[in-house]
């Protein structure tokens, strides 16, 4: 592992808690057979999806350029467009991938302004039937949340509106129907995640059962409650900015049985 360290240094760069080659080391030193599970962790490291700042940004950027009626030019634009934060409260994702989407399409000058608004001001923005709603956030692991969100937060505000979309960078694809089916937000997520991006699953082949076994003996030793992620979705899949607890423990989970590489409070 120790050729590799460099390689995992530079992938998982921009991380927003350091992933150096010494903490590196200290996460693979917690797997404790030195043979099989080291390599097991190693492989581990190997099949994260670490999406980068760029990668976001890149996102963010092609998904807009897709959305149907959207011109930057006001004039060439089908209806009004507004874009809001999915976010239920303040300080969540929503509020930050906003933020993002708005600097990755060029769009941070004054002029555009009036396009990006708070929850609070969707019904004094006074939009219609011709007339769309982009919502932004990072991911949708199970669409809990997102359902959520729109029963609870959104969905009144949103009714009388024409088109509403929900932009993310990744999301899994059973979650997307899930959202599909218990509200009426259109999901268009950059990147799609299957059965196969489940660690635990029949579908992923690049562990063996009994790798998949001694992985999970570890998952437990990190977060008894939720071995295999939240909503059982087993994936590696780590941003920038955080790492969903959708993934698996070991890979964020803090405690005094486990240090996970990628931090998600601190």
């Amino acid at each position: 592992q120790t050729c590799a360290l460099p390689i995992w240094v530079n992938e998982f760069a921009g991380y927003r808690y350091q992933v150096s080659e010494d903490r590196i080391r200290d996460w693979i030193a917690q797997f404790k057979d030195k043979d099989s599970d080291h390599d097991l962790a190693a492989r581990i490291l190997d099949c994260v999806d670490f999406f980068s700042h760029d990668q976001i940004t890149g996102a963010f950027r092609s998904v807009l350029k897709s959305l149907k009626g959207w011109h930057i030019h006001r004039n060439k634009r089908e209806g009004q467009w507004r874009f809001v934060g999915y976010s239920a409260s303040a300080g969540e994702s929503g509020d930050s991938m906003l933020h993002k989407f708005r600097h990755a399409n060029n769009l941070a000058g004054k002029q555009y302004n009036n396009l990006f608004i708070h929850r609070s001001d969707i019904l004094r923005a006074g939009l219609g039937a011709e007339d769309t709603v982009v919502l932004i956030d990072d991911f949708v692991g199970t669409g809990e949340q997102a359902c959520d969100a729109w029963n609870n937060q959104f969905g009144e505000l949103l009714a009388e509106i024409g088109r509403v979309y929900l932009v993310v960078v990744a999301a899994r694809l059973s979650a997307v129907d899930r959202i599909t089916t218990e509200t009426s937000l259109e999901v268009v997520p950059r990147f799609d995640l299957t059965e196969s991006d489940n660690v635990f699953g029949a579908k992923c082949k690049h562990f063996s059962k009994a790798e998949k076994d001694r992985l999970l003996k570890y998952c437990r030793r990190a977060k008894k409650a939720e071995p295999r992620g939240h909503g059982k979705c087993g994936l590696l899949v780590v941003f920038s900015h955080t790492c969903p607890n959708n993934s698996v423990p070991i890979l964020h989970v803090e405690n005094d049985r486990w240090e996970g590489l990628f931090r998600r409070y601190n």
